[in-house]
């Protein structure tokens, strides 16, 4: 079969015979030498077999128009969209994205090596093509309680029997840099199976990225500046310029591409909410955004395609060259990228912004992953924080970054427990296990956060997603962490005793199992519900919150068994003294 193939492709690029389809007068993106050129693009069976003067038994006269690489976004989880990977796959292919590169450690937290079995089976047989990855850190550090455990043994098997594409982001970089058995366990795993290793370098220094680099790791979406990009790329790493819902750092890296180091960056969404990649796009708005912040567009181009082709080791993706598969965009211009049409494999799926190609049914999710908010038994006393000073440590957020400030500032404090403050903008913060009925409550303070009455939760927290909630009373906090018992987890918007907006995930906690359509009304309501809290910010406050439980990222975070210190990694009390759990 694959002979007879190449026989009749051959055939075809040497003009024996007529190509099954021809593209006539396009002009087309060349992402190798950085400029446009006009041909005739000749596909057979899915693969680009011809550039130049062809004939096709199906001829598209394309005027002039151009025709560039589809998109691939470097590192996606998918279940920060809110919806499985089926209607995944609806919502990014209108925006040009065929490829994604997607860690599903999100939904691993919660359930483990099914969980990550699911994502695999329902990811295939799509018009988008998952590169699902194994997820590197379950638990992401031993300093909270998650769902589930990944187990080195486990990672070799998904490895072994090419159920992934490679091994996901190295959150553990503690485990890295000391050698620990397990984490060596799961590198090597990728080594011997060639497979590629991500990164997740936040605030690593020299040291640890010469670490990072000896173990194999060769790509990192954590760079925030300038400086760290160009640290990562003269020891031969691929920078991921991240454009997601919570972290935008595109233009605080851009100063550090030149045309001679273009060649090491790639775009990656991380995480972006359904809304933002319906109304906003997905790795074609990085595109965009960088034309306008001074990059050449068919540089960007190369960056969204050829790039992280490469990176992630995909040989037949990212041109518009002989032998490449012909998944790729027509754009009307290359300043704004106007996308007229989507094609994957030789077949057009997108005609003028709609999907007109058929995705298969949802997946039946297993069962645990419909009952996973679990708790014990809790009352209103799991919420208060007791203080021995009026000074005590806040995290403060700052909207468009997941990093963290680590803050002492003097806090109302009324029958030695803390208050919740409006006008010093200082609100309490709760973060509640929800897997396996500990009862533990993690209890603190955010500045940063504008709300002005009620209380929001959720439960998408990264990476354990336990119920983070955030709130200006306990009766508020109280009822939304009740809600979200209730609804079997998602984002939940209360004030006043009264549940104003609610957006039920019960997949996992994380995931709708309705189509994305009907999430996108739900979603509009939580908005609605937010502007009637009084919540003033220019960004989503519940990605933002979901990032607030994640001991990985600096400064100052907060799990189910209190704060942490990111920096020392160790756990502290209010007062910022070291506590040992």
């Amino acid at each position: 079969m694959q002979k007879e193939r190449l026989k009749k492709q051959i055939a075809a690029a040497s003009k024996r015979k007529k190509a099954d389809l021809v593209l006539k007068g396009a002009m087309v993106v060349d992402v190798f030498n950085v400029t446009t050129f006009q041909a005739d693009v000749a596909i057979c069976d899915g693969v680009i077999i011809g550039l130049g003067g062809y004939e096709g038994e199906k001829e598209i006269e394309l005027n002039g128009k151009y025709i560039a690489p589809s998109f691939i976004d470097g590192h996606v989880h998918i279940e920060s969209a809110m919806v499985p990977p089926e209607e995944f796959s609806k919502v990014v292919l209108p925006h040009g994205v065929t490829t994604v590169i997607a860690d599903p450690h999100e939904i691993a937290n919660v359930g483990g090596l099914p969980a990550v079995q699911y994502m695999v089976e329902a990811s295939k047989g799509l018009p988008l093509d998952v590169k699902m990855m194994a997820p590197s850190s379950v638990p992401a550090t031993p300093f909270e309680h998650n769902g589930a455990d990944l187990s080195a043994k486990e990672v070799s098997q998904l490895l072994r029997n090419g159920e992934v594409h490679g091994l996901a982001e190295v959150m553990d970089y503690p485990a890295v840099l000391k050698g620990e058995e397990e984490m060596v366990k799961k590198l090597l795993a990728a080594h011997e199976n060639d497979c590629v290793i991500d990164g997740h370098a936040a605030g690593l220094n020299e040291t640890a990225l010469n670490t990072y680099l000896t173990a194999g790791i060769r790509n990192d979406h954590e760079a925030v500046s300038s400086e760290e990009a160009k640290q990562r790329i003269k020891r031969g790493m691929y920078v991921l310029m991240r454009e997601g819902t919570a972290a935008k750092d595109m233009e605080a890296l851009i100063g550090s591409v030149t045309p001679y180091n273009a060649r090491r960056f790639v775009f990656a969404t991380d995480d972006k909410h359904l809304d933002e990649l319906v109304e906003d796009g997905s790795i074609d708005a990085s595109v965009r955004k960088a034309i306008k912040l001074g990059i050449d567009p068919i540089q960007a181009l190369q960056m969204a395609s050829l790039n992280a082709a490469e990176c992630f080791g995909l040989k037949t993706k990212g041109a518009i060259a002989p032998g490449y598969e012909a998944s790729f965009i027509v754009l009307s211009d290359l300043k704004n990228i106007t996308i007229e049409a989507v094609y994957v494999k030789g077949e057009k799926v997108v005609e003028e912004g709609q999907l007109i190609s058929e995705v298969r049914d949802s997946l039946q999710p297993p069962e645990v992953l419909l009952s996973s908010v679990r708790m014990k038994n809790w009352g209103p006393d799991a919420l208060k924080l007791r203080l021995g000073s009026e000074k005590a440590k806040i995290i403060g957020v700052e909207f468009g970054s997941i990093v963290t400030k680590s803050l002492c500032e003097e806090v109302t404090i009324e029958d030695g427990l803390f208050k919740p403050s409006i006008e010093k903008n200082q609100l309490k913060l709760v973060v509640a296990e929800r897997h396996h009925e500990l009862g533990h409550f993690g209890v603190g303070i955010v500045k940063g956060i504008s709300l002005k009455q009620g209380a929001i939760a959720t439960s998408i927290s990264h990476d354990s997603h336990n119920i983070i909630a955030c709130g200006v009373d306990d009766e508020s906090l109280t009822l939304a962490i009740k809600e979200l018992e209730r609804i079997q987890g998602g984002l939940v918007v209360v004030s006043k005793g009264k549940v104003l907006a609610a957006l039920p995930l019960e997949l996992g906690g994380l995931m709708s199992i309705a189509p994305h359509e009907v999430v996108m009304k739900q979603l509009k309501q939580v908005d609605r519900g937010l502007g009637e809290l009084g919540y003033t910010g220019e960004s989503n406050p519940f990605l933002t919150l979901s990032f607030l439980a994640l001991p990985v990222i600096p400064s100052l975070k907060l799990t189910d068994t209190g704060l942490f210190d990111v920096t020392t990694f160790s756990h502290i009390n209010p007062e910022g003294e070291s506590v040992s759990l």
